[in-house]
């Protein structure tokens, strides 16, 4: 099939020309795999994927994650799909103060996916049904580039660092009692190190977001303080490409090595329905120290 890779930023980002999605060949998905671990961000245009193709080529790079059913989440859609829109199941358009919506807000603030979750996950695919005449981009920033910039004694600080992750947290952000308990029940806290590095090709990056509450053996404001500063580091304007949707568009991203966030559109007058699916990570990035004592033991 073959294809062309066009880079989109200086650090990261870019667009695979050529490429149909729904009957890719190995050969060819051999190179998207390739361009996906080098440049972390994936631009797709004209794909119109159904619901099951994007399903099927997302599980071409692993596992999938099922979506947590939040109060957002359409039930009407394959588990494996995420429905991150303003319309509800019957097609209407939901108002702002709807909680739903007020729910959806938390993917305004700049995260990683299921990086609340003791296994984070490794890539998402999102892909565009309906767009907003403007607005509504999505934003992603590079936590290699950003990781690159600091200054080698404070890599060195970070290195051994464990931030705590809970979306209880980063959804009280947005309102203080946007989850359900029974919610906040089946989501604990989780560990995940601060610094990641790609089992591909070695390269580091700093590893936080929304999501992140505080860190393993600081003070909460003190880990807070030191987590708002690297946020503020690594969503410079310099280490972040805005994709400006169009309908048909897939972009896919490595949630190991870039945030992202959406931006805001008129939800009241312009509809945007968007599909995402997950690919599962391989392990835990903090091992479990019941499992390694019991490992010990045998």
């Amino acid at each position: 099939m073959g294809i062309t890779v066009r880079p989109l930023h200086p650090h990261f980002a870019a667009e695979i020309v050529g490429g149909r999605l729904r009957d890719i060949d190995e050969p060819t998905f051999g190179a998207v795999r390739e361009a996906f671990e080098e440049y972390s961000v994936l631009v797709f245009h004209d794909q119109h994927l159904t619901d099951d193709e994007q399903i099927a080529f997302t599980r071409r790079f692993g596992p999938l994650e099922e979506t947590v059913r939040s109060i957002a989440q359409n039930t009407r859609v394959a588990l494996q799909i995420a429905d991150l829109s303003n319309v509800d199941p019957e097609g209407n358009t939901m108002a702002a103060d709807d909680r739903r919506m007020l729910y959806h807000k938390g993917n305004q603030l700049w995260h990683s996916d299921s990086s609340f979750k003791r296994v984070p996950a490794m890539a998402s695919l999102l892909s565009a049904r309906e767009v907003p005449p403007e607005g509504g981009e999505t934003e992603y920033a590079s936590l290699r580039a950003a990781w690159d910039a600091l200054p080698v004694t404070l890599q060195q600080r970070l290195e051994d660092l464990v931030a705590v992750h809970s979306f209880a947290y980063s959804r009280s952000l947005i309102a203080p009692d946007l989850l359900l308990p029974e919610q906040e029940a089946q989501l604990p806290p989780v560990k995940q190190r601060l610094v990641r590095a790609n089992p591909v090709n070695g390269r580091k990056a700093v590893y936080l977001g929304s999501h992140a509450s505080q860190i393993l053996g600081m003070p909460v404001e003190e880990g807070r303080a030191l987590l708002r500063d690297l946020l503020e580091h690594a969503t410079r304007p310099e280490f972040v490409f805005v994709h400006r949707w169009r309908v048909g568009d897939c972009v896919m991203w490595d949630n190991r090595a870039v945030l992202h966030r959406g931006r805001e559109w008129d939800t009241k007058r312009d509809r945007r329905v968007m599909h995402r699916t997950t690919v599962a990570g391989e392990g835990p990035t903090v091992p479990d120290p019941d499992v390694a004592d019991a490992a010990a033991a045998r």
